[in-house]
């Protein structure tokens, strides 16, 4: 069996395979007498029909045969031969099978990791900037103020409406220019001071107490992010205001550290700094990677395979997807082309840069330590197993994932290597936020 290579771009081949007719005869006669052996047809007993019957009838069976045991064999052997690194599924484009004119040969489709043209003096040395920030008292008192935030109660009041209430609303909305212009009633609650409302209703809902009504009319501003379908047309709401509610926040002291599994005030203060501690590095770290990757990706020409593409376009939709059903939105009146284009150049650059990353630990010789891998699997099992490795590495397991995970770890080495590799200059926040004199 003869087969022929070709290159039809930088990441997709195709490999011809033809058999020879002295070759395929004798190939298909095997597979006829392995058939032969439990085959039904009309007139014979099991393993008596004679081979020429066996191929009148079984020639789809033949067919599927040889494309499962004949071409793999001989596809593999010019994918070594040629050195190919293959990350695609296997297409047959072309078969061409006749018993009676026994000839048979199948062009297979396949896209290859892509050769990317690297330097170690093309990432070494690269200059990138760390903006170093010092968590302070206020970030902390931020963070607990939101969660005090989290805890408020509102307690109805008997005076007018400010920034802060919360305003319980009847309103009627005619929109001039609907096709229909009746009014829109309703009721709803709203924060004041959190531009939950239209800015021209609000501005006649401050000052206000429960009971008064009030009316407002104007041409809502050419802005669809804040007026919708309403942008740019004449509207008059009327609205009464039902209640005026003040917000009282939870006193500030260990019994409420503890409604957040804090030991008590102190600890909570010393644990958020922390986690905000982490945070931070975390982000230094991702801004560095950001400006040494952006810097390669301009020196380096990688294509892209589709293949892999598709997969992470549609990993990119689905946690997009999953976001947007966590803020309420209905993904199912969404357009799945829509969706798909929105995320695609994001999902292009970090095909990139994973294909990228792959070359840099290849030239670096980095590898992953079984130790490597453990410490990744312990940081899952921390985040969604209660900390419990066997359980997460047997979920790894069971779903395919071990690899992918082992090359993320490969990735992230490559990365760390990277920073080691740059010149990172470190710089106050408060330099890089200073006014140009």
């Amino acid at each position: 069996m003869a087969y022929e290579v070709e290159k039809r771009n930088e990441v997709l081949y195709a490999v011809k395979i033809s058999a020879e007719p002295t070759e395929l005869e004798k190939e298909v006669n095997e597979i006829c007498k392995e058939i032969k052996k439990t085959a039904k047809i009309p007139g014979f007993r099991p393993g008596k029909a004679p081979i020429n019957i066996i191929k009148k009838y079984y020639e789809e069976t033949i067919r599927d045969a040889l494309l499962r045991n004949f071409v793999p064999e001989k596809l593999s052997e010019a994918i070594k031969e040629n050195n190919l690194q293959v990350i695609s599924e296997l297409v047959v484009e072309a078969l061409d099978f006749s018993l009676k004119e026994n000839k048979f040969s199948t062009t297979v489709l396949f896209e290859v990791k892509p050769a990317i043209e690297l330097k170690p003096e093309d990432y070494k040395g690269i200059k990138a900037t760390k903006t170093i920030r010092e968590i302070t008292d206020e970030d902390v008192e931020k963070v607990i103020e939101g969660l005090r935030n989290q805890q408020a109660q509102f307690n109805e009041v008997d005076r007018e409406a400010r920034e802060g209430d919360l305003v319980d609303i009847e309103y009627e909305t005619i929109v001039k220019g609907d096709e229909k212009e009746e009014p829109q009633k309703g009721s709803v609650s709203v924060i004041l001071g959190q531009n939950q409302l239209w800015p021209e209703i609000e501005k006649e809902v401050l000052g206000k107490k429960a009971g008064e009504e009030g009316e407002v009319s104007f041409t809502a501003p050419e802005d669809e992010k804040i007026y919708g379908e309403a942008a740019g047309k004449e509207i008059t709401v009327k609205f009464k205001i039902s209640a005026v509610k003040e917000k009282i926040l939870p006193e500030l002291n260990d019994e409420f550290a503890k409604k957040f599994g804090f030991e008590n005030l102190e600890d909570m203060k010393k644990k958020i700094r922390e986690n905000l501690e982490k945070s931070e590095k975390e982000r230094e770290q991702e801004e560095v990677e950001d400006q040494i990757v952006d810097e390669l990706l301009k020196k380096v020409n990688i294509p892209v395979p589709q293949s892999m593409l598709d997969l992470e376009i549609r990993a990119q939709a689905e946690n997009q997807l999953a976001k947007l059903a966590q803020f309420g939105v209905d993904v199912r009146q969404m357009n799945p082309q829509t969706l798909v284009e929105m995320v695609r150049p994001t999902a292009e650059k970090t095909v990139k840069v994973k294909l990228l990353l792959e070359k840099v630990a290849e030239l670096e010789g980095l590898e992953v330590t079984d130790e490597d891998l453990d410490a990744e699997i312990q940081k899952l099992a921390e985040a969604a197993f209660n900390g419990d490795y066997v359980q997460a590495r047997q979920s790894l397991e069971e779903r395919g994932l071990l690899g992918m995970i082992k090359q993320d770890v490969l990735r992230q080495k490559a990365l760390d290597r990277l920073i080691e590799l740059a010149e990172v200059e470190e710089v106050p926040a408060e330099k890089t936020n200073k006014p140009e004199e």
